[in-house]
């Protein structure tokens, strides 16, 4: 017999996260992190957690935005059946077609809890099974001084694959990819994200420049709304590019292909809006044959989990940029994923998504 579970109560926490190192990309600089956790509870008595990270210059949203848009979404979703998980998605994104971020923790917290009902853990409810993934770390804008030195520290933790931020100044850009490759040597992937910091002919220049550096590919050279452009790059490269903040919903999907932007995407639950338009696109650029990865921003090891459960499920998913919570300091967050030597690792004996605040963390914090 089916039985209903109703949302009984959905509690909204500010969440800020440490970190020991300021982080610089073509936008924006951060350090640390400024997120929002949700908790929904059902009449059956189960729970699902979500998170939100939000990058403003990214995708519109911060921490206060987050929060006002979180209470409106509670009071919309109130008593009704979580469960229905792709009901509630197609709901928030009408009642909210943007603040993409935010839904993605109600829709996150929404697939742990149906994930928990049906005792699987996320993967095995997406319909995945377990295989290797192998995430790179990511580097921050530095000096020139400093970028050989952070790239072979990051070699020296187990990293074969390092990602980079460019964007800002672009002879800068090519200097500090080649003392990246001298100190790490022929073997380590490099991989760059300029986050629309060129436009189409720097970005041209740049990565021809690049060419000898062996770079893996270059996610989002040009504006996000620049498909030409895109498509300027790859004709005129060798490095692939790859679309990312050109890539927030499934029908962004089909304009990059249609377009044939790019031959790679980045899906990231942040910009989707959770797992459910995640399935979709990457379900859209498997039929197209576009390779993609999953990525993050901030988040700490609860959210950076479910990403990894959503990673495992879609094997057109080939690329891994899982790094979101290294370098953040004294993380409450119990179980979830670990990384060794650059590989994912999942916890044994899970349901749903096997991350959660700690309790004693949470009872410090206030909910709105």
């Amino acid at each position: 017999m089916f039985v209903r579970q109703n949302i009984s109560n959905i509690d909204i926490f500010p969440f800020n996260v440490s970190s020991d190192h300021e982080f610089r990309i073509a936008t924006m600089v951060i350090s640390g992190a400024q997120n929002v956790l949700i908790r929904i509870r059902t009449s059956g008595g189960l729970e699902g957690w979500g998170e939100a990270s939000s990058f403003r210059a990214i995708v519109g949203e911060t921490q206060k935005i987050n929060l006002a848009a979180a209470q409106e979404l509670r009071d919309f979703l109130m008593g009704k059946d979580a469960l229905e998980y792709a009901a509630r998605t197609r709901e928030m994104d009408a009642f909210l077609p943007r603040n993409s971020t935010i839904k993605s923790a109600f829709d996150m917290a929404l697939y742990d809890i149906s994930a928990k009902h049906a005792g699987l853990p996320l993967y095995r409810f997406l319909g995945g099974e377990k295989r290797p993934m192998e995430t790179d770390l990511t580097m921050g804008i530095s000096s020139l001084e400093k970028a050989g030195k952070d790239a072979l520290d990051i070699v020296k933790k187990g990293f074969r694959k390092i990602k980079t931020k460019v964007g800002i100044d672009p002879e800068e850009d090519i200097l500090r990819l080649r003392e990246i490759r001298k100190a790490v040597g022929p073997g380590v992937k490099i991989r760059i994200d300029a986050n629309q910091g060129w436009d189409r002919v720097t970005a041209v220049n740049c990565l021809h420049a690049m060419e000898e550096l062996d770079i893996e590919f270059c996610e989002q050279p040009v504006r996000r709304d620049d498909l030409e452009g895109m498509r300027y790059i790859s004709e005129r490269c060798s490095i692939p590019v790859m679309a990312d903040e050109s890539v927030f919903s499934p029908e962004d999907a089909l304009a990059v292909i249609k377009a044939q932007a790019a031959p790679l995407i980045n899906i990231k639950l942040s910009k989707s809006g959770g797992i459910k338009n995640a399935i979709m696109i990457a379900n859209i650029c498997e039929a197209a044959h576009i390779s993609c990865m999953t990525g993050c921003m901030s988040e700490s090891g609860l959210a950076n989990t479910a990403f990894c459960h959503f990673a495992m499920a879609h094997p057109i998913v080939k690329y891994f940029d899982l790094d979101a919570n290294v370098g953040h300091i004294n993380e409450p967050i119990i179980g979830g994923v670990s990384i060794r030597n650059g590989m994912i690792e999942f916890p044994e004996g899970i349901t749903g998504i096997g991350a959660e605040p700690d309790p004693n963390f949470i009872k410090t914090l206030k909910s709105l």
